[in-house]
Formats: structure tokens, sequence, C-alpha cells
């Protein structure tokens, strides 16, 4: 990993550091950047969270303003986050209704594979255990690194709006989900992505949040009554979320992980044709 720009913040919580450094993308084709606040005395020892943005796997990228927030919020509550770049297959061709599924199944792929990429040039960093945290995009691609490449140095995942094909069988991963019971773009439950037509060629069946509660015995959910895909940005500076974040990480290394169901009412109605219970049915 080539060394970057390194500066250093005293934020009257924990001090950190912040540098740029570079890594090979999973193509071994590619050179990708990745962020890393690190803590003076990060906590928990040896641990760190590996952040991965939304954009709909044709925009975004590591250093958006909402993502070097939640770094930093992280980073002065004393966690160290490594947020990172990854390959962007559907740039100026979007992840709609008319993109095919097996691109997108592509797209999903390109970013994990590149997650398994950035942890194995991160993992001396962090040699006690990697969380992998993602927004929307980078949330079903952190859920894919885990649960269909099992990547094995992922010790949990954070997945804010962010949903996976349904599966029969989960791997030994506990999950702290968010999501928008209202989401028009990633469902809650089990549905077509962007709630698609069923015979549009990107009708890909996705399980959010609610449903990964439902089907994977080690999610804890905290789910937004009415919320829409707004939560993907919005959440990224909210208190609670960052202090879930900093309770499921801590959480996993003591070994003292829960599942718990949690829903957050917003009062206002949601236009959406299903109905959302929590978990789902």
């Amino acid at each position: 990993m080539a060394a970057g720009l390194v500066l250093s913040f005293n934020t009257g919580l924990a001090q950190f550091h912040a540098a740029t450094e570079s890594f090979i993308s999973a193509n071994g084709l590619d050179t990708l950047l990745c962020d890393i606040y690190l803590p003076e005395n990060p906590s928990p020892a040896g641990w760190g969270i590996v952040f991965l943005h939304g954009g709909g796997f044709s925009g975004g990228q590591r250093d958006d303003t909402v993502n070097r927030t939640y770094c930093t919020k992280m980073a002065k509550r004393g966690v160290a986050v490594a947020s990172i770049d990854y390959r962007l297959r559907q740039v100026s061709q979007g992840f709609h209704c008319d993109v095919d599924i097996e691109a997108k199944r592509e797209a999903i792929r390109w970013a994990a594979e590149d997650l398994g990429a950035a942890i194995e040039t991160l993992k001396h960093r962090f040699p006690g255990g990697i969380i992998a945290c993602g927004s929307s995009a980078g949330a079903e691609a952190v859920l894919d690194a885990a649960f269909n490449l099992k990547l094995p140095k992922l010790r949990g995942v954070i997945s804010l709006a962010g949903a996976i094909e349904p599966r029969a069988e989960w791997a030994d991963v506990p999950v702290l989900a968010f999501h928008g019971t209202c989401d028009a773009l990633v469902p809650f439950c089990t549905a077509v992505h962007h709630y698609c037509p069923e015979d549009s060629p990107g009708a890909l069946v996705l399980a959010g949040g609610g449903a990964l509660a439902q089907l994977h015995d080690q999610v804890s959910l905290l789910a937004y009554d009415n919320a829409g895909h707004e939560l993907a940005s919005t959440l990224l500076s909210n208190p609670l979320f960052i202090e879930r974040n900093i309770q499921f990480i801590q959480a996993i290394a003591q070994g003292t992980f829960e599942p718990e169901h949690l829903t957050i009412p917003l009062y206002r109605p949601c236009a959406l044709p299903q109905s959302a219970p929590v978990p789902c049915n």
C-alpha cells in the first residue's frame, strides 16, 4: 500500500490521524484509493471498520462529504475506519429497471471483490477483526461479500438501506441493519429492486433489512417506520446511527452480540403498495 497525505486532528474527543493510501482492485488492473481514519488509541484495539459508499454502482466516492462525516465521527469516538473506493461497473448506465439482472449482479460482485482486496491490504492494521459497513449500493456489496463470497476475515456487517438476494443458508456473520420501511429503491422486505415490473430486464428480487431480520437469526434491526431511501445519506451523521455502530463493533469484539428488532416511528404515511411488518413475514 502506497503512503499518501497524512493529516492529524485533535477534536476534543479522540485524537486521530487521516491518511490517503492506495490498493489494487480485485481484477489486478486498477489502482483504488482508501482513506484511513486511525485514532491514537483505537477501541476496540486492533479492530476497524471498512466502509463502502453508495451511489448505485455508477457514482459516489469514498470521500464524499457524508462519508467523511461518518468516518470522522467514528474516529472521534475512537473507532478506526477505512473508507474505500471500488470499481463502478454501471458508470453512465445506472442501476434501473432497463439494466439486466446479470449486469446488476456483476456490479455488486465487483464491489464485493474490491472490498476483499482492500481487506487483504488492510488486515495488518486490524489484526483483531474487521467489520464491513456499507450505505445503499455499498451495503449490497458488503452483504454479498459476507454471505456469497464468504470473506473469512469479515466478523460482522453493517447494512444501511441495503439488501441481498434471498438465500436458504446464511453464513455465521452478525448483521446490524438500518432500513426505512417505505424505501422505494431498495425494498425493506423481499421485493423487486426499485419495484421494477416483474417482466422488466432488471427485475432483481432482493431481501432488505426487514427480510434479513426474518431470514437470518443474527440480525439487529433498526426499522424506521415509513422512512424512504433518504436514510442512506441522512443517517451517516445521525447520533443514534453512530452510537449503534460503536456498540455493534464492541459487541462483536467482546463476543456479546445479541439480535434485536426495534421500530422507530416517524408518523408519516407511505405510498408503497405493500405493508412492511417488523420483521417481515
